[in-house]
């Protein structure tokens, strides 16, 4: 199928739909004016297949309990080895709406309070929040920007370890600094955690995201000793643009493991998906082939774009490579402005909301976040503003 047949162009008006990207937004900002690039979602329509099938469980018209089927099952262990040649088996899927809801519930389950979780930072909020707001403490692991690019340092996490250091959160591909760790970074990571006896929980939301030439690996795919250890979370979500369906499962090789996440998931009373996320779990992952590589595509080409006009237009900005997810990183400190003078900027000139980097932790300060996956004439637009704001910060 030709990637001319998906319209990643048309601009779709998403206010007035209970939209977090958007109406949530406006509210938070008190205002309709701005163009919003802060929430991590597409604004793009998701695949016809999607809409079809959820066509399809509407128009039965009885919405009862649920349970994910075995297309689910087959689609997704297909999916894996197809695309990150990867084995996953049917019994170590457990399903949990949501990998925030799941990365707590793990912290809470392998660690008790007072107890450490090592996490690299910048970091995504609620990754961090998985830890803190369990009364465990946050071991924050600095990434290291080094010639333009984020490396993981194994000497500040061996040094930080302690006796109370039980887990370690990683996020792959990184979210928010875009980079997608190799085979030989998630080694050093596995090797680690087998000496120090961590349990290793990672987030792997972004993986089906990558950038050209880039490959994406899957820590299911490290050793049987480090797999003994290892939780990975993994959703649909973001590869298809339908995080509305609140959809996310884990991949626990460890019986043991699995039968504690399993018990704390009857606990909570968190069994079945709804019967919408049910209905396009495995429609995703067999009939969305097509879609997800010209997104990719439209994805790679808005990075080029954007990459083009900040060179031109707005040199100052330094954009780190994308390596993984439709998220930039962007750091700002040539402007030698202060992150609340720019956010003012972007809010009040530009008339454009970002998420600045102390979102993720004060190590994203003089950085901030930019959401790449929409319409591109909406990137312009919304790039064009950012550059009468930036014009005015020159000014002055």
């Amino acid at each position: 199928m030709s990637e001319n047949r998906f319209d990643f162009d048309t601009v779709v008006d998403r206010r007035g739909t209970n939209c977090a990207k958007w109406d949530t937004m406006d509210k938070k900002y008190g205002s309709r004016e701005l163009i919003h690039l802060g929430v991590a979602d597409m604004d793009f329509p998701s695949p016809k297949p999607i809409r079809d099938v959820v066509h399809q469980c509407a128009e039965h018209g009885i919405f009862g309990y649920t349970d994910l089927g075995d297309d689910f099952y087959e689609g997704f262990i297909s999916w894996e080895k197809r695309m990150h040649n990867v084995d996953v088996k049917r019994e170590e899927i457990v399903f949990c709406s949501r990998i925030n809801i799941s990365a707590g519930l793990c912290v809470d389950a392998f660690t008790e309070p007072g107890e450490e979780v090592l996490l690299h930072t910048p970091a995504y909020g609620p990754l961090y929040e998985a830890i803190s707001k369990n009364d465990r403490i946050v071991v924050k692991c600095g990434l290291k920007s080094q010639n333009g690019k984020y490396t993981m340092d194994l000497q500040q996490m061996e040094a930080q370890i302690t006796e109370k250091t039980k887990m370690l959160l990683l996020c792959s591909p990184h979210n928010p600094v875009g980079r997608v760790w190799t085979k030989e970074e998630l080694e050093a990571v596995g090797e680690f955690c087998i000496k120090h006896e961590l349990l290793l929980f990672v987030d792997e939301i972004h993986g089906d995201i990558t950038a050209p030439g880039v490959e994406f690996v899957s820590a299911l795919s490290l050793s049987e000793e480090v797999r003994k250890r290892l939780i990975v979370a993994s959703s649909p979500t973001k590869t298809f643009n339908i995080p509305g369906f609140i959809l996310s499962y884990l991949i626990i090789p460890n019986q043991e493991y699995r039968a504690v996440v399993k018990r704390e998931i009857d606990r909570i009373g968190m069994h079945n998906p709804t019967i919408f996320s049910a209905a396009v779990a495995g429609c995703a992952y067999q009939q969305c082939d097509d879609w997800y590589k010209a997104m990719l595509s439209y994805i790679d080409e808005n990075d080029k774009f954007t990459r083009a006009y900040f060179a031109e237009k707005m040199p100052e900005f330094y954009i780190y490579p994308r390596e993984g997810t439709y998220l930039l990183w962007m750091d700002y400190k040539e402007l030698g402005c202060e992150e609340a003078e720019l956010e003012k900027w972007f809010l009040e000139k530009a008339k454009v909301s970002v998420y600045m980097g102390t979102v993720f932790q004060e190590e994203g300060r003089g950085c901030i976040r930019l959401n790449i996956a929409s319409p591109r004439k909406l990137l312009e637009e919304a790039y064009d503003r950012m550059y009468v704001a930036y014009c005015h910060i020159k000014k002055n």
